[in-house]
């Protein structure tokens, strides 16, 4: 059993290396990070932690096969889902033709929908509709989630111990764009998934971006509350895929690939066609008709970016004004569980409901 004060003297001889290496060469620096991660925290750690590891070095944890590793799966907030026929009807002896499945954001898992006695997926059950959650590594590129996400939400409708009548899915923050991403890669592999998605709503998710400061300061303020990230003060200065693709908005291959600067990015996919898509924003502050407010958000995404508003270089996504919703006095992390916030999902859903 290692001691603290030899864990932190460990540490920080990690760190004066690390310091010194940042400004040379960053992936020597995520290396000496990784070693630490690896050989010194315990072998058993909170879910919590876990899912922030992943959000800031999710990729190189990928590459090394990392005990930390937060694989993709479906689950239902109680079991693993396993995607074959007669296996997936003995877990879910009870479910329904309408699916709602919740997409968790950076740095999270889907545990963490569950808020305050609250979880905008199980709200749903009430009114007929069988919750799924994708748990996923949000340190991944957000389009190489996309692309599997597809393929596994392509394998869950095939699966499904009933024909799927309708399919819901409700995306927190990078969930979002994972999920548009996911849309993207359905149509071009030409998945069958798509014919039955009736309903997407977005939650804060920064369609356009979010700033890297922000994103920084949302690693600072998880490894503080955790007695043995805490020491990890300079984890946010190591970018992850997911994270520079969560800045940047980016949701396919060629928006972050090398040959990326020749292509026309800027052109980027549009909603789903045949899907009633809808985007949730919110402020901090009570006043929608202050700039300064609208910018600063819910803390960590633009208003306009939680939109998908036209920017520089870049076309709006064109939601439908009916089809926003900008509500105050909410940050990021309340919009799930924000009980004007669970309404307005359950108003949209319940009007699109599949006859």
């Amino acid at each position: 059993m290692i001691s603290k004060n030899n864990l932190s003297q460990r540490f920080q001889a990690v760190m004066d290396e690390f310091s010194s290496k940042m400004s040379e060469n960053k992936l020597a620096a995520k290396e000496k990070i990784g070693d630490f991660i690896e050989s010194g925290l315990p072998p058993v750690q909170s879910e919590m932690v876990i899912a922030t590891l992943n959000g800031a070095i999710g990729d190189y944890l990928a590459q090394r096969n990392s005990r930390f590793l937060q694989p993709m799966l479906l689950r239902d907030q109680h079991q693993t889902l396993v995607l074959e026929s007669g296996q997936l009807q003995q877990q879910l002896t009870r479910c329904s033709e309408r699916i709602v499945v919740c997409v968790h954001g950076w740095c999270m898992n889907d545990v963490q929908w569950k808020r305050k006695e609250h979880d905008h997926g199980e709200s749903l059950s009430r009114y007929g509709y069988t919750p799924i959650y994708l748990r996923y590594n949000t340190g991944l590129h957000i389009s190489e989630n996309g692309e599997n996400f597809a393929r596994m939400l392509d394998a869950l409708v095939m699966t499904w111990p009933c024909q799927v009548k309708e399919l819901v899915i409700i995306g927190h923050s990078m969930g979002g764009l994972v999920t548009r991403s996911a849309c993207y890669y359905a149509e071009q592999h030409q998945l069958s998934w798509l014919s039955v998605l009736n309903t997407f709503i977005t939650l804060g998710s920064p369609h356009n971006g979010a700033p890297l400061a922000k994103l920084a300061c949302w690693i600072d303020d998880r490894i503080a509350d955790s007695p043995y990230l805490k020491m990890l003060t300079r984890l946010s200065e190591i970018r992850s895929s997911g994270t520079k693709d969560l800045s940047q908005g980016y949701i396919r291959h060629t928006d972050w690939q090398p040959q990326a600067e020749l292509a026309l990015q800027h052109e980027r996919p549009a909603l789903p066609q045949g899907v009633a898509c809808y985007a949730i924003a919110s402020c901090l502050g009570q006043n929608l008709d202050d700039e300064k407010n609208l910018r600063l958000g819910d803390g960590l995404v633009p208003v306009s970016s939680a939109l998908g508003a036209a920017s520089e270089g870049q076309s709006a996504l064109n939601y439908p004004q009916p089809h926003q919703w900008v509500v105050g006095g909410i940050n990021h992390i309340d919009l799930l569980t924000h009980p004007h916030v669970a309404h307005k999902v359950h108003q949209w859903v319940l009007f699109n409901t599949a006859d």
